[in-house]
């Protein structure tokens, strides 16, 4: 039970990252283009960024539960689309199980960096 309110809180300060991720208003784009930051602006509206973020984070999900010796891991996946970048949080049962849930989303399409949070969980 301590695990799961772990993962909880886990998961808690993992979202209030994506905040931190977005350009500041006024930033200059790769292009050169000024951007605010606000996603009906650029075109896209939160509601479509948020459904593509969360099938971009399904993809990779399911890669990691198609890898062999990830059996009893609990992974969550937090992902952006727009950049690429995707965050693993959760519990393994070994140091290994770190090394292979990263190298398997570094090999989904689209992701460009892959952070990990994940904790070795302690024996009992």
């Amino acid at each position: 039970m301590k695990y799961k309110t772990t993962l909880c809180a886990l998961v808690g300060w993992l979202s209030t990252i994506a905040p931190a991720q977005e350009p500041a208003s006024g930033a200059i784009a790769q292009n050169g283009a000024a951007v605010t930051g606000d996603a009906s602006q650029s075109g896209v509206s939160k509601k479509a960024e948020r459904a593509a973020n969360h099938l971009f984070a399904r993809n990779v999900h399911l890669a990691l539960n198609r890898t062999k010796g990830l059996e009893g891991a609990d992974i969550a996946v937090f992902a952006n689309s727009r950049t690429g970048e995707v965050i693993l949080g959760g519990f393994i049962e070994s140091q290994d199980q770190e090394r292979i849930a990263t190298e398997a989303a570094g090999k989904v399409a689209g992701v460009k960096s892959v952070t990990s949070k994940i904790v070795v969980r302690p024996a009992l």
